[in-house]
């Protein structure tokens, strides 16, 4: 497995746009065969404080994934959103292992 956690901060007048993007991209990239899990979640005590929590089988899956028309729209638009640059960190699954998936 390859997972990856991106933890984002968006500035508060751009919450809507930035909703309305990634909402697009994390429901095609769960269409993508190599991407398990791709969820879109919002901090509820911080509502400008947003994470992505991604599951995918093997790295080649994640680099196909940035090759894909949805990836590319939110790459090319969300950034300017942000309050501060996104920042990725990816983990290693203990359990399930990575059969059980």
């Amino acid at each position: 497995m390859h997972i990856v956690l991106v933890d984002i901060h968006v500035k508060p007048e751009h919450l809507e746009r930035f909703i309305e993007l990634t909402t697009d991209n994390a429901g095609n990239s769960r269409q993508e065969p190599g991407v398990l899990r791709f969820d879109f979640i919002q901090d509820k005590d911080d509502p400008t404080h947003f994470a992505l929590v991604e599951v995918y089988r093997t790295p080649e899956d994640v680099e196909r994934h940035r090759e894909t028309a949805h990836y590319l729209r939110w790459r090319d638009s969300a950034p300017d959103l942000m309050a501060q640059p996104r920042v990725g960190t990816k983990y290693r699954n203990i359990d399930p292992t990575d059969e059980a998936w």
